[in-house]
C-alpha cells in the first residue's frame, strides 16, 4: 500500500483554499450569486490545486532521485574506503572485464595502469607523488573517493588521470555492480516529524495565507469591499506561490 504523502496532500490543499477563496469572494461580489461563486470557487480550487499538485510532485520527484543518488554516492565513497585493497581491484575488474588484469597495486587495462586510493580524506600530493614514481610505460589512472586542488593539479602536470567518487559511481551503476549491502549505511535517519517541520519551514506562507483571509473576511463587513477584495486576494496569491517556490 503506497503511504499518504502528507507534506505534497496538504500543500496542494493550501493551494486549493487560496484559489477558493480568491474566486468565491471575487465573484460573489460582482454578481451577488452564492451559487455562481460556490461553483468558481470550487472549480478554481480543482483547478489550481491539480496544477500544484502536478508541478510539486515533479520537483519532489526530481529531488528524491538526486538526493538518493548524492546518499548513495556518499555511501559509496565510505564503502570502499573501508574496504580492503583486494575487494576494490576485484570489483573494478569485473568491471572493465576480461580484459583487465590484476597486477600487484593497480589493475592494468587498455594499457593503463589503474591505482586506487579511497580513504576518508581527499586524494593528497603524496598518493600523486607515489604513483608518479611508479615505472610503467603506459598511462596512469588513479580512482579515489575525492581530490584536493592540489593533487588534481600536480596529476594534471604528469598527465595522470584522476576519476572521483561521482564516475566511479556512474560505472558501477551503468554495469549493476553497486554493493548490495554497504559496510556501513549511516543508520541516523531524519524522523518523521522533523522531515514534515523541514517541509513546512516556509515562514512567509502563513502569516500571508492569514492576513488575506481576513481581509477577505472583512469585505463581507465593510463599505469599500474592492480594497479588501483586491488586497486579500494579492496576499492569498503571494501566499499560495511563497510555499510553491520554497520547495527545496
Amino acid at each position: 500500500m503506497k503511504r499518504l504523502n502528507l507534506p505534497l496532500a496538504l500543500d496542494t490543499l493550501f493551494v486549493g483554499v487560496c484559489a477558493f477563496l480568491l474566486f468565491f469572494t471575487a465573484v460573489r461580489f460582482y454578481t451577488r450569486s452564492v451559487a455562481a461563486a460556490l461553483v468558481f470557487g470550487i472549480t478554481a480550487a480543482f483547478l489550481f490545486g491539480t496544477l500544484a499538485y502536478v508541478y510539486l510532485s515533479g520537483k519532489q520527484n526530481k529531488k528524491l532521485l538526486l538526493s538518493r543518488d548524492e546518499k548513495n554516492k556518499k555511501l559509496l565513497a565510505l564503502h570502499l574506503s573501508l574496504s580492503s585493497d583486494g575487494y576494490i581491484k576485484r570489483l573494478f575488474k569485473s568491471l572493465w572485464g576480461e580484459g583487465a588484469k590484476i597486477s600487484g597495486q593497480k589493475v592494468v587495462w587498455r594499457d593503463a595502469a589503474n591505482f586506487f586510493c579511497f580513504k576518508m580524506e581527499p586524494l593528497t600530493e603524496d598518493d600523486v607523488a607515489r604513483v608518479i614514481k611508479y615505472r610503467f610505460d603506459g598511462k596512469k589512472h588513479i580512482y579515489c573517493a575525492k581530490c584536493s586542488a592540489e593533487a588534481a593539479a600536480l596529476a594534471e602536470n604528469f598527465l595522470i588521470g584522476i576519476t572521483g567518487i561521482d564516475g566511479v559511481y556512474s560505472a558501477l551503476k551503468e554495469k549493476n555492480l553497486l554493493p548490495e549491502k554497504y559496510v556501513y549505511e549511516g543508520a541516523e535517519k531524519t524522523g518523521f516529524f522533523k522531515r514534515i517541520k523541514s517541509r513546512f519551514n516556509r515562514k512567509l506562507a502563513a502569516p500571508l495565507f492569514w492576513s488575506g483571509a481576513g481581509l477577505m473576511a472583512l469585505s463581507y463587513f465593510t463599505f469599500f469591499p474592492v480594497y479588501y477584495i483586491v488586497s486579500g486576494s494579492l496576499l492569498l496569491i503571494l501566499s499560495a506561490v511563497s510555499l510553491v517556490t520554497a520547495q527545496r
